[in-house]
Order: structure tokens, then C-alpha cells, then sequence
């Protein structure tokens, strides 16, 4: 019997992209920069994976993410926040 594909987890995909997204050069300008590349392309890439097809939805997706998910894909968590 054939083995059965596991369907892709949306946050430990992408962790794995988060330390080589610490070498790309960050274009943007300093100004403005809130949080770092290499967290929000992880970030990005694992709310598609849950189903996000919006940048709307990948906020949302972002922004109900739980502390430990944060933390994980490298956003500076502020827990008077949450």
C-alpha cells in the first residue's frame, strides 16, 4: 500500500524559510520598516497555505496567528498587545 502524502502544515513549511530569508538584502527603505523580511515572507507564504487568497486575508491570518506562532516566525511579539 502506497504511503499517504501528509498535507502541508502552514507554519512548519515555512519555518524553514525564515533563516535563509535572513541573508536576502531587505529593499526597503528604513523608514516605515516595522518588521523584518524574514518574517513577514514566512509569514505570507504559511496564511496561503492555510487558504489565505488575499492580502487581506493574509493580515487576518497574521494578525489571529497565536504568540508562539509569532515568535516562531521571527515577529518581536509584545505581550501587552495580545
Amino acid at each position: 500500500m502506497p504511503a499517504r502524502a501528509v498535507a502541508p502544515t502552514p507554519l512548519t513549511d515555512t519555518l524553514c524559510l525564515s533563516e535563509s530569508l535572513g541573508l536576502v538584502p531587505d529593499p526597503r527603505g528604513c523608514r516605515g520598516r516595522r518588521y523584518p523580511l524574514s518574517a513577514l515572507v514566512p509569514a505570507a507564504a504559511a496564511s496561503v497555505l492555510a487558504g489565505a487568497r488575499s492580502l487581506t486575508a493574509t493580515t487576518e491570518w497574521i494578525s489571529d496567528a497565536s504568540v508562539w506562532a509569532c515568535r516562531a516566525l521571527g515577529f518581536p511579539v509584545d505581550l501587552l498587545t495580545r
